[in-house]
């Protein structure tokens, strides 16, 4: 019997599934989840082997979860690898327009077992799923057919997102994620010269003594310090008097010449709650000492604080050895 490519609400197979459904707070950008199944994604089945068997009794069941990555929310699948949505299916019905091979393996369609959908901070509401030509289940979010992205190859990578102007990820309420262009250019103040203010910069100029350093749109030096790990600080109360932070404002107010975008995040500080801006994962810090644009006063301080290359790495060249190491 042929199945009608219709999509069924996840919360009409509660019963009958004896699917888990949890939820979770707020999640972290790119963080792997759990999901205590220890599941992986299964090939189809081959319904030669078993013409009168039900190829999604082969796939394991299928997690929706909601993190942030450097556009904003999206949903990721159990592997915290980010799931997008294409604007040529539908959602009214549920239609997958992406079948053919070339697509599916560009854009591997999620699939899940018979109902099986977990899910951790999305609208257990909004999901469902749609039957697709071979016979297995692919979930929906909002109606949307959801998919991955074959070049995404780290947790929170979101590589796929504008794709052929076609291709969004999807965030937690089925509608697109944030478009990671869709910015307003910095305007001249009234009455002054700062075009930045209530932005985060981050340029590059050629030091004569450092080579190419990260500065911000004032041209203040940023450092990274060698007791930090990536994604965590470990500079507090009277270090970060001495090396105050560099404040990430949010994803449309974020202006990047030079460095590539992709390296720049930001990480929530324990202490106060402030968005402090991460290049490659290490959070980034100004000198107190420093007084003006260009000034490098920390650099090599207690040899732990230096000045960065686009890169995120550390520059160990003019090194002073001065300053406070903390």
């Amino acid at each position: 019997m042929a199945f009608p490519r219709w999509a069924i609400p996840m919360a009409a197979l509660l019963t009958a599934s004896g699917v888990v459904l949890t939820a979770c707070g707020e999640e972290r950008p790119g963080l792997q989840l759990n999901t205590g199944s220890g599941a992986q994604q299964s090939p189809p089945a081959d319904p030669s082997a078993d013409p009168s068997a039900d190829p999604a009794e082969a796939v394991p069941p299928a997690t929706l979860s909601a993190a942030k990555v450097r556009i904003g929310r999206v949903v990721t699948d159990q592997e915290g690898r980010t799931l997008y949505r294409f604007d040529k299916d539908t959602a009214k019905p549920p239609a997958s327009t992406c079948t053919e091979k070339d697509c599916a393996e560009a854009w591997p369609p999620v699939m899940t077992g018979q109902g099986q959908v977990n899910v951790r901070g999305v609208d257990q509401n909004l999901v469902g799923k749609v039957r697709r030509p071979d016979g297995q289940w692919q979930v929906t979010l909002g109606g949307w057919p959801l998919y991955r992205f074959a070049q995404d190859k780290q947790p929170g990578d979101v590589k796929g997102q504008g794709k052929s102007g076609t291709w969004y990820a999807a965030a937690p309420d089925g509608k697109k994620a944030a478009e990671p262009q869709q910015q307003e250019e910095p305007q001249q103040e009234q009455g002054g010269d700062d075009r930045w203010a209530g932005w985060t910069v981050l340029k590059v100029r050629k030091d004569p003594r450092l080579g190419t350093i990260v500065t911000d749109g004032k041209g203040r030096v940023m450092y990274r310090f060698d007791k930090d790990r990536p994604k965590t600080t470990n500079c507090y109360g009277d270090c970060k008097k001495a090396w105050p932070v560099v404040q990430f404002t949010n994803w449309k107010k974020l202006k990047v010449e030079g460095i590539d975008r992709d390296l720049v995040d930001f990480i929530e500080r324990k202490d106060d709650g402030t968005c402090q801006v991460t290049i490659d994962g290490w959070p980034m810090y100004y000198y107190a000492e420093d007084e003006q644009p260009g000034d490098a006063k920390g650099q090599g301080a207690q040899n732990v604080w230096w000045v960065v290359s686009p890169q995120g790495d550390k520059i160990t060249a003019g090194s002073g050895g001065g300053g406070y190491g903390y």
